[in-house]
């Protein structure tokens, strides 16, 4: 499978949801797959570096 930033970045902001977003936290099956989706943002460079023209997408 290809590497796709879009689900990448995906995986990582419902992992994060998750474990930000409900006070009523307890860790499920479902929970844990969603936590293992998550694999940081280093290899996003559009998030450290966003784009500032339609060109800069492609780089």
């Amino acid at each position: 499978m290809a590497y796709n930033r879009r689900q990448h970045l995906a995986d990582n902001i419902a992992a994060l949801e998750l474990i930000l977003m409900r006070p009523e936290f307890c860790l499920t099956e479902q929970g844990r797959k969603v936590l293992n989706g998550y694999s940081g943002f280093g290899g996003l460079k559009c998030i450290l570096n966003p784009a500032e023209k339609d060109t800069d997408i492609e780089k």
